[in-house]
């Protein structure tokens, strides 16, 4: 009787330790299923651009989205399916300024509030409650098609990137302020910026479409003199350095 006593003693704990260590075992079979993945892509792309003969610093340009990235590797016979990460809630996105591919964790609406009827139609609310950090603000949520963000919704969550995907449009005040983003790419259909959208984010490096009509006060340090490059240059990629936007 002792002997089963121990026998199922051990079982017990065993089987606790494995609850335990399953899901960290999951996880890192995971992310290294997707950084082969992301090796796959990125040497596909490499391939993509010199058969291409795409010159220039982006690989897939005249391309917006991920999406259509994606599809054109597919489409040229560089990839021979279109994948998709292994990791929870995440996409392959494509890095503008490093020119490699990364997972990104996709906004869902179990994270935030996502309008859908009256005129706020279209507009993230209420506060972030996921924990990534490297988030991506998909085209559309639960169905409804993404136009703005409201004020505050991802304001001091300690992000780190940030993906904008085409179909937005503004973003409101304080929206990703107090955060630790270092660079952003806007999406060519932003046309406002309000109060203090990316306020008090380390940011030296910003690009920018045609068609933004509204940067209010205090979007990005030294305010003033970033929108006054963008009045004079128009659409591009716009960096800070020695106190001024070039």
């Amino acid at each position: 009787m002792s002997e089963v006593i121990v026998v199922l003693a051990v079982t017990g704990i065993i089987a606790s330790i494995m609850l335990f260590v399953l899901p960290r075992i999951t996880e890192n079979a995971e992310k290294t299923s997707d950084i082969a993945s992301l090796k796959l892509l990125d040497q596909a792309t490499a391939i993509y651009k010199t058969t291409n003969n795409i010159w220039g610093s982006d690989a897939f340009k005249g391309i917006y989205t991920d999406s259509a990235r994606l599809k054109a590797l597919y489409d040229s016979g560089n990839i021979d399916r279109i994948t998709v990460p292994r990791t929870e809630e995440g996409v392959f996105s494509w890095g503008l300024y490093d020119q490699k591919w990364g997972v990104v964790h996709v906004v869902s609406g179990r994270e935030v509030e996502m309008a859908q009827s009256g005129g706020f139609t279209g507009r993230i609310m209420g506060s972030y409650s996921g924990d990534e950090k490297i988030i991506k603000i998909p085209a559309s949520i639960n169905g409804t098609t993404v136009k703005e963000v409201h004020q505050d919704v991802f304001k001091d969550k300690g992000l780190t990137s940030l993906v904008l995907e085409e179909g937005i449009e503004r973003l409101h005040a304080r929206s990703f302020m107090d955060n630790d983003l270092t660079e952003i790419v806007l999406p060519n259909s932003l046309t406002r910026l309000d109060y203090g959208a990316f306020l008090n984010n380390p940011l030296t490096k910003v690009t920018i479409g045609p068609n933004v009509q509204i940067i209010e006060g205090g979007v990005f340090q030294k305010n003033d003199l970033f929108v006054v490059a963008y009045n004079a240059g128009g659409a591009g990629t716009y960096v800070f350095t020695n106190g001024n936007w070039v």
